[in-house]
């Protein structure tokens, strides 16, 4: 095997030698395309990377001719691939009695360049916003509502708008800078934004160059949406935060108490992604490629490097709707993705490649997905791997759909012990671990926590059409915190469309909190089907533990569902003529609201589950009802309530027990006693204090 250097301090004509070493990973990359053209390398060769500071401007752009090569950290360095510049020469000033420092940036006025993203000592540094919303917990309430709409009677969810009025007070006609500012509109199960607003001074009502994909509802009720408004000059009031004119290409930014231009490092990114490393498909690229002649990216490798300081944008996500065809022939573009975030690439990206690998690396601060495996990607790899402070989700997967060419499919994906908190900053729907169309992949032992959104994705496909997903592995991950209260529809392992062979086993999911509707655990939605759900623990969720939106053929057993708000389990709608799930052989603890609930179509006593064997236990001993929601109903005929004797009498868990389960909570495992009556029913006992990310030495 071949060895070369890289070092900060290198230089790109250099022999890549120890005491020669090349400079820039585009200049390492330039310099194996000659030394292979030339005959001087074959076969594998790898690239010490040193330590220090790699400044990027440039996306790097592999291909074919780039294949086995591995980029690795030297033993015991941590080099950084930065994509930023630091930013120096600040004037101190002051403005509304504030200490206020700029800068002017000439390449800005001039259309050479713009940024959205700002990094002070090490962390994100808020855009000037109003009202001051803050992706979490704490910040997430700190929103406005539409006031009101054209035709507020067309409540279907693709109705949507570019235009609304806002409630009285909420703007100004005196802010000069409106027109560059953004507003995010949060509702249902997304966030848009909708750029350039104009204000119509007379009449109060607000136009975007762009429309809402969704009606300006929050979701399925009558409440308006919430929004925020993003790059706002006036909203400029508060430490911490800062302001980019493109008119006159001034940068502001407000310290935080004890910051000094001496003492404080400020970096504004230069690029959006750091790697691309794609293959030719045939009917892309140009070149007279056979129809299975895809030149794959093979053996391209990157371990130990951190990726630091990338950008965002907004793109156009026409193409990537998937079936929801009342959003398409629109006159014009929509405000965000439809779902997933599905428009946002990664900043490290592979496609058409064969046996590539991310390992042990730290991707932080970055305004995309972290890690992509998009159409055409095989037997790849993500492991071992931090991603934090993203602005939107971790690692995404998947390739083309049913119609799809064969060479553009994914599958065999390794998706393992990454660490992924901290993600949707910008795209609050972006999701830990993302799985569109693929198969055959293992996604386990990641940590996914503090997100705005879903832990784990798995599917592409609404209803009972065949898919390309199936045969996937999600077993032994810890995912908590989740939502965070911002969107609704959202859960801790969600699921989409047929799936055959996909298993969903020995997770440990807990405190996952939507804003309005939803905050599942497990998740199967729309025509989820021949999807084995065993060995989780699932507890602290804002809706049940258990959720089918509808389903068939799935299989639910030794789980422990506990302490859903809302309900244990729920099916949202019920179809005819099949059951949802096999529901056996599970702990169902209290308290909730409900025992088993339904959603909006039929009745949860008739064709939802076959539910039996369950160890069933409520810590006053009093068990909630099962429920149909009253104002759902239609047919009166269906009961509103049931006891669990009723339950029971209408066919379900004749075999059950309402006992104690004699469980102990632990932090990292929940324990059964012995003697547990649900040991008797059937239940098989798991570990769960292996999920999450293990040490180096006892991964797979």
């Amino acid at each position: 095997m071949h060895t070369y250097h890289l070092d900060p301090r290198g230089r790109d004509r250099a022999a890549g030698t120890p005491k020669q070493p090349w400079r820039t990973l585009a200049g390492a990359r330039d310099n194996l395309r000659r030394l292979k053209a030339t005959g001087k390398v074959t076969g594998p060769v790898t690239v010490l990377v040193h330590d220090g500071r790699y400044e990027m401007t440039a996306t790097v752009k592999f291909g074919q001719e780039d294949s086995h090569t591995r980029y690795a950290a030297a033993p015991k360095e941590n080099p950084v691939f930065d994509g930023a510049e630091k930013l120096t020469g600040w004037k101190i000033g002051q403005r509304n009695g504030r200490t206020e420092w700029t800068l002017d940036l000439p390449e800005v006025v001039q259309g050479k360049r713009f940024f959205r993203s700002l990094f002070v000592n090490g962390r994100r540094a808020p855009r000037a916003r109003f009202p001051k919303f803050t992706p979490d917990l704490k910040g997430g309430g700190n929103v406005l509502r539409v006031g009101e709409m054209l035709e507020p009677e067309k409540h279907g969810l693709g109705d949507g708008r570019d235009t609304f009025k806002p409630a009285a007070g909420n703007i100004s006609a005196d802010w000069a800078s409106l027109p560059d500012a953004e507003f995010v509109v949060m509702h249902y199960w997304i966030e848009e934004r909708l750029p350039k607003p104009a204000l119509n001074p007379r009449t109060g009502w607000i136009s975007f160059a762009r429309r809402s994909a969704f009606c300006l509802y929050e979701s399925h009720g009558s409440e308006h949406a919430r929004y925020y408004i993003d790059n706002l000059f006036e909203a400029l009031t508060e430490p911490g935060e800062w302001y980019l004119s493109r008119e006159t290409g001034r940068l502001y930014y407000l310290p935080r108490p004890g910051e000094t231009p001496e003492t404080t490092e400020i970096f504004a990114p230069r690029l959006h992604s750091f790697i691309r490393a794609v293959g030719s498909v045939f009917g892309e690229s140009g070149d007279r490629l056979d129809v299975h002649g895809t030149k794959y990216v093979q053996g391209l490798e990157f371990v130990g490097l951190t990726f630091r300081h990338g950008d965002w944008f907004s793109p156009l996500t026409e193409k990537h709707i998937p079936s929801h065809d009342s959003l398409e022939g629109q006159d014009l573009p929509i405000g965000g993705s439809v779902q997933a975030a599905i428009a946002v690439p990664g900043a490290v990206l592979f496609r058409a490649a064969r046996d590539c690998r991310v390992a042990d690396c730290t991707l932080e601060q970055l305004g995309l997905y972290g890690v992509e495996f998009g159409y055409g990607c095989r037997d790849c790899a993500a492991t071992g791997n931090h991603l934090h402070d993203l602005g939107a989700g971790g690692i995404r997967m998947g390739g083309a759909d049913l119609d799809g060419m064969g060479a553009r499919r994914t599958g065999n994906l390794t998706i393992t012990d990454n660490h992924i908190h901290d993600i949707g900053r910008i795209f609050h729907q972006g999701i830990g671990v993302l799985l569109t169309n693929a198969a055959d992949c293992v996604i386990a032992h990641n940590h996914i926590h503090d997100t705005c959104y879903t832990g784990i994705s798995l599917g592409w496909t609404w209803g009972y059409r065949d898919t390309i997903t199936g045969h996937n592995r999600v077993e032994a991950n810890l995912i908590h915190d989740i939502g965070a209260g911002l969107l609704s529809d959202m859960g801790g392992i969600y699921t989409l469309g047929i799936q055959p062979g996909t298993i969903i086993r020995g997770n440990h999911l807990h405190h996952i909190w939507s804003h309005d509707y939803g905050g599942w655990g497990v998740y199967l939605d729309e025509g989820t089907a021949h999807v084995l759900v065993e060995h989780n623990l699932v507890h602290d969720t804002r809706d049940s533990g258990f959720h089918i939106h509808y389903g068939r053929e799935n299989v639910a057993r030794y789980n422990i569902f506990a302490r859903g708000r809302r309900a244990t389990v729920a099916v949202g709608r019920i179809d005819p003529g099949h059951y949802a799930a096999s529901f056996f052989n599970n702990i169902l603890l209290g308290p909730s609201e409900s025992l088993f609930r339904s959603g909006y179509q039929g009745n949860i006593a008739k064709g939802a589950l076959i539910s039996n064997g369950n160890c069933i236990w409520f810590p006053d001993g009093k068990l909630a009802r099962s429920v149909n929601p009253e104002s759902y109903l239609k047919d009166k005929a269906i009961p509103h309530c049931l006891n669990f004797a009723q339950w029971q009498k209408a066919g379900h868990d004749e075999l059950s027990l309402v006992a104690d389960p004699k469980l102990t909570e632990g932090k990292k495992t929940w324990n059964l006693a012995k003697n547990s009556p649900a040991l008797k029913l059937g239940f098989k006992p798991w570990d769960w204090s292996n999920c999450g990310v293990r040490p180096k030495a006892k991964r797979g």
